[in-house]
């Protein structure tokens, strides 16, 4: 705890995505791929707190049940108002600023995580976020959130795209909150890379990479990742036409 500021690491998970329904269960060359991320995540947060928010919707017993396996921290709420999701798992584990982790996004880098927690010691801000063109690639990045701002926007609107996006709202009314993007370091800014699994063939890529990878452990930097998708172009090409990256 610093100046009253407390920190951990969300992953927003659920089963019923609509696009790949049941994805983050699905086996990366061995092993579930929401095991593959909070594997990563965990080697690499330090004495982050990392929780698994996910809905208390019977279609998500699932990953409760995977969750208690592994010995993860999950808390559940609404399926689809994941803002309160996130306000109720926050305020459960005392937590005043949380890192947001997609449950998508089984190749997150860990030093983004921590670079936002650094960033936001040094500069505190409402909202702080990797996520964009000069940010980490796609798949790999992560926002960090006051809680006491998701809880301004929640009072403030059911409108359900910011309820169940959580972010759209902070670029939708800037002017309400002290937002800051946070780069990359020079080499991991590859926006056109995509590494989110939205798509079978974004899971045919993450699992190419984690087999070609496996000689090296099971844990491997982002850097790494780069370089392996430098080596082998035909890569790139699984999944390109699918994402056009962040926006911003």
């Amino acid at each position: 705890m610093e100046n009253g500021q407390t920190y951990g690491v969300i992953v927003q998970v659920r089963l019923s995505s609509t696009r790949l329904p049941g994805k983050v269960l699905m086996d990366v060359e061995g092993k579930p791929m929401l095991q593959r991320q909070t594997e990563r995540l965990r080697a690499g947060l330090g004495d982050l707190p990392l929780i698994v928010a996910t809905s208390d919707d019977p279609s998500d017993d699932a990953i409760a049940r995977f969750c208690a396996g592994q010995g993860l921290s999950c808390c559940r709420g609404p399926l689809h108002d994941v803002m309160s999701r996130f306000i109720l798992c926050a305020r459960a584990h005392g937590i005043t600023h949380l890192v947001r982790v997609g449950g998508d996004d089984p190749l997150i880098d860990p030093a983004c995580c921590l670079e936002l927690v650094r960033q936001h010691r040094v500069a505190p801000a409402d909202f702080l976020y990797a996520s964009h063109r000069e940010g980490w690639p796609y798949g790999c990045a992560a926002e960090l959130i006051a809680v006491s701002a998701l809880a301004r926007i929640r009072a403030a609107t059911d409108r359900p795209l910011y309820l169940e996006h959580t972010i759209p709202y902070f670029f939708d009314h800037p002017g309400e909150f002290a937002i800051r993007p946070v780069r990359s370091p020079v080499g991991l800014c590859r926006p056109e890379l995509a590494f989110t699994v939205d798509h079978p063939e974004d899971l045919e890529l993450v699992r190419s990479i984690f087999r070609e990878l496996r000689e090296e452990g099971d844990i491997f930097p982002l850097a790494r990742v780069i370089g392996l998708m430098d080596e082998k172009p035909e890569l790139r090409e699984v999944n390109r036409h699918l994402h056009t990256g962040f926006d911003r």
